[in-house]
């Protein structure tokens, strides 16, 4: 039985016909092999120099973003989000996360806050009924496809 972070298919297919990934991911992941950065198929932690370097990529993007949103440039702003985007999904990768269920319950948790109010500052405040994101269902409850956490320092 395949895992629902997974692909269905053995070593996760690169093709753009996967309905259980996001196309994006898939195009990450082909980046990602084709250039020698670490892929898992499996929600894993990390090594700490893989998650060093994931986080100085995903801030140097969201530098790069504020920077264009600061010089009011539509192209630019597009194209940062989608370089942070792209970071973010090559980080996705490297845990081995499938990020299509995972926003999508994100996305259920979300539209549970219909109810709520919005704060004069724009943040939406939850009503009672709203239903917190479970991901738990979808991490992998076998212990052994993780790292240790002494090798992670």
């Amino acid at each position: 039985m395949s895992h629902p972070l997974t692909s269905t298919h053995p070593g996760r297919p690169t093709g753009p016909h996967s309905s259980t990934e996001m196309p994006e991911q898939i195009l990450v992941r082909e980046f990602h092999r084709t250039f020698d950065f670490p892929t898992r198929s499996t929600p894993t932690l990390i090594p700490q120099q893989e998650q060093t370097l994931r986080l100085r990529l995903i801030d140097e993007e969201l530098t790069e973003l504020k920077e264009a949103m600061a010089g009011l440039s539509l192209h630019d702003i597009a194209k940062e989000l989608g370089d942070l985007l792209y970071v973010v999904l090559g980080t996705a990768e490297q845990y081995g996360f499938n990020m299509k269920p995972i926003i999508q319950e994100i996305h259920r948790s979300n539209m549970t806050k219909q109810g709520g109010y919005k704060r004069a500052d724009g943040k939406w405040i939850k009503p009672n009924t709203y239903s917190k994101a479970d991901l738990t269902r979808l991490m992998s409850p076998e212990p052994e496809q993780s790292v240790n956490p002494a090798s992670l320092e």
